[in-house]
């Protein structure tokens, strides 16, 4: 169905295009904002692996916080997908100006590792999340559960 809406969509943007003067602009945009969030599962054990070993194996958290007594870090990475189309016609013969419709689309999803150290610096528990849809501290402190 969404390959029918879609290439209909796009066939009416071309028939404006080709019996309107102006132009038709269609944009596709990612970004990535972090680093790759890599979880070695050999390397990061529950009730085994300290504070310091974890900072040395995955460097520096993009978060740190304390939950009660627990200290928290955050490795996380945002991807950004953007679609933009835009469609712009000429109307200086008529009036003094244009007309220009946009429409957009953007889809956000974050890969997000967990550490929870307790307060002898010792793994207590870890949560690895990809694809969500939201960040990691949104999601912890939601009220929806």
């Amino acid at each position: 169905m969404d390959f029918r809406i879609n290439s209909l969509f796009v066939s009416i943007m071309v028939l404006v295009s080709v019996l309107l003067p102006g132009c038709i602009t269609y944009q596709i945009s990612k970004y990535v904002e972090g680093d790759e969030v890599i979880v070695p599962k050999e390397k990061l054990v529950v009730g085994k692996t300290t504070l310091e070993e974890a900072l040395s194996v995955l460097g520096a958290p993009d978060k740190v916080a304390k939950v009660g007594l627990e200290n928290l870090l955050v490795y996380e990475r945002a991807l950004l997908y953007r679609n933009r189309i835009k469609v712009g016609i000429p109307l200086s013969q008529v009036a003094r100006g244009s007309l220009s419709m946009a429409g957009y689309g953007t889809l956000v999803r974050y890969d997000s590792l967990a550490l929870f150290f307790n307060t002898e610096g010792i793994l207590s528990h870890k949560t690895f999340a990809e694809g969500s849809s939201h960040p990691y501290f949104k999601t912890l402190f939601s009220d929806k559960q």
